[in-house]
């Protein structure tokens, strides 16, 4: 078995409003994907003690993947703008076709005084 992963861009996250993060084309050779990640970072500016979590969500009118929703793990971002972030990997297991388009969404938990970022990947089982 070999495997690729692909990364969204870094989009500005909505706070508490769905925002879209960035749309991914499931390469040619792909068979299905084992594995998804996603992560929210603020900015510089916190004021006080934040706690940074939201859903992630994925969405496909190519992949039979709806309602496809994991929540943030609760990231710490300390008054002097450093944050901690935690990795995770979700292993799933969604059948797709190679050229079919995934979108990945972020809604956070709550309004923050920081510029919200957020980003996912997909890793894939490749032919």
């Amino acid at each position: 078995m070999s495997t690729k992963s692909q990364v969204s861009a870094v989009t500005a996250a909505g706070d508490t409003v769905k925002t879209l993060i960035d749309a991914l084309t499931v390469p040619q050779t792909a068979k299905r994907i084992i594995g998804v990640w996603c992560h929210a970072l603020a900015g510089p500016g916190a004021t006080t003690l934040e706690n940074i979590t939201g859903i992630f969500e994925l969405e496909s009118p190519d992949v039979n993947i709806v309602p496809f929703q994991l929540p943030l793990d609760c990231v710490v971002v300390l008054t002097n703008g450093v944050g901690a972030m935690s990795p995770r990997v979700w292993p799933v297991d969604v059948p797709v076709s190679g050229g079919a388009k995934i979108s990945g969404y972020v809604t956070m938990d709550m309004a923050l005084t920081v510029a919200n970022k957020a980003r996912f990947g997909l890793i894939y089982e490749m032919a």
